[in-house]
């Protein structure tokens, strides 16, 4: 590996890192699409549910106590439970038309929710969430992008910032690991292989995101905050249905 590949990895890593701090989410959806780019589809995903499990974990003792543990169970439950069947489907499928259906459901999605809340229509309930926690699942295993989906429901819920980030992080570390997990089994998935200074750098920017997230996150107010989750949503789908392109085109 070039030594501006493992930079430009590092740097990626920093940045997804501080916005999942701020917002509750980001690093599979930013990091996943240019990883598999710039290391492979499969190492790429695998790379980038390995830091989901990791960066929530360093997170979780700053915000346990606003931690909404019945949420996280309706949507991380569900979402552990299709992932069998999305790994083997992977597995058995070519990864270009999984990118685009996946990225292609989402963008729908948050199109529809965009419009219900300018209408002012509100969402929530455990249904909600079971249906959240599906669509998660399956998008983190097909596509490494799992946080479009709470998207969704965090906008149509008027779930708030602070119990939104911290309940978020165990859910991801359900998700992210279970998802890891089950490719490994299925797929014959597999880390990168990566110089000893590139895991050591990785790890320390997850780790120095949390406290400069942190500062970020109080010079923000809610609302720009919710906004920004929103358009990250958009973000991570695009980048997905971009990456599902470059791969039916290769």
């Amino acid at each position: 590996m070039s030594t501006a590949l493992a930079l430009s990895l590092i740097a990626l890593v920093l940045m997804a890192a501080v916005i999942q701090r701020v917002v509750g989410m980001g690093l599979g959806m930013i990091f996943a699409p240019y990883a598999v780019v710039l290391i492979g589809a499969h190492e790429g995903i695998m790379l980038a549910n390995f830091l989901g499990t990791l960066m929530p974990i360093v997170l979780l003792p700053r915000i346990w106590s606003h931690i909404q543990w019945p949420a996280v169970a309706w949507m991380g439950l569900p979402a552990v439970a299709v992932m069998p069947g999305a790994a083997w489907l992977s597995s058995v499928s070519p990864p270009g038309p999984l990118y685009v259906t996946t990225a292609c459901l989402v963008l729908l999605s948050l199109v529809i929710s965009v419009v219900l809340v300018r209408v002012d229509t509100r969402v929530e309930g455990r249904t909600a969430q079971v249906v959240t926690g599906i669509g998660s699942g399956l998008g983190s295993v097909l596509g490494g992008v799992g946080g479009p989906a709470v998207t969704v429901y965090a906008a149509l819920s008027r779930w708030s910032v602070l119990p939104m980030v911290a309940t978020l992080q165990p859910l991801w570390i359900l998700i992210a690991g279970s998802s890891f997990a089950a490719k490994l089994a299925w797929d014959d998935g597999q880390l990168p292989t990566l110089p000893w200074w590139v895991w050591a750098a990785m790890v320390g920017a997850v780790i120095g995101s949390v406290f400069l997230g942190e500062a970020v996150q109080r010079r923000l107010r809610e609302r720009t905050i919710q906004r920004s989750v929103m358009a990250l949503g958009f973000l991570g789908a695009l980048l997905a249905l971009g990456t599902g392109v470059g791969l039916l085109v290769g």
